[in-house]
């Protein structure tokens, strides 16, 4: 199983009623400064799409979003090229990079106070149906390839998955963590 293009949204706790529109300026800011790893082309938005992308900075290895999938608003790193490396090291670098960008839009000025999202609480999924079908198997792959890098987190034990029922959706898993641990000393654990 390859898991270079992975997703991982870690989901609002505070902040859900911001307007989408409220993130183009800063996503837009983000390019002029050159936050984010990798080239950053262009934001687009989906604000007119009732629970769908929401807003999305369109990079050259991923795409970074304030997404609104299925009602419920969350940080979305979505990993599309990458240079060729281990599994472990995709997980890491997907991890790192949206624990990162989330703990940046949460800092920035207009967002300072009203905006937080849970770094125990995410989905994490394979955007790949070649790679990884629908079903029991691929699941069951995908977690022991996700455990080591979220027991590294978290702490063994320390956290729940509830894998993905329907087989016509990406194979993936809701984590709840025990905590809610800060985002910097979870990227720590990941360099």
């Amino acid at each position: 199983m390859d898991l270079h293009k992975l997703n991982v949204k870690f989901f609002a706790e505070k902040g859900s009623d911001i307007p989408l529109h409220d993130f183009i300026p800063v996503f837009h800011r983000w390019i002029q400064e050159d936050k984010l790893e990798g080239l950053m082309v262009d934001v687009t938005e989906y604000t007119h799409v009732y629970q769908g992308p929401g807003v999305l900075i369109i990079c050259d290895q991923a795409n970074y979003s304030v997404d609104e999938t299925e009602g419920k608003r969350g940080f979305l790193y979505t990993q599309k090229r990458v240079p060729n490396a281990s599994n472990e090291a995709y997980v890491k670098t997907a991890f790192r990079r949206a624990l990162q960008a989330a703990s940046f839009l949460e800092q920035e000025k207009e967002f300072t106070g009203k905006l937080k999202f849970a770094t125990g609480h995410l989905y994490v999924s394979l955007n790949d149906r070649a790679s990884a079908p629908g079903g029991a198997a691929s699941q069951a792959e995908f977690e022991k390839n996700l455990k080591p890098l979220l027991d590294n987190l978290y702490g063994a034990g320390n956290y729940t998955l509830a894998a993905e029922k329907d087989a016509r959706k990406l194979v993936g898993f809701e984590v709840k963590a025990k905590s809610n641990p800060e985002s910097t000393s979870l990227v720590s654990k990941l360099n």
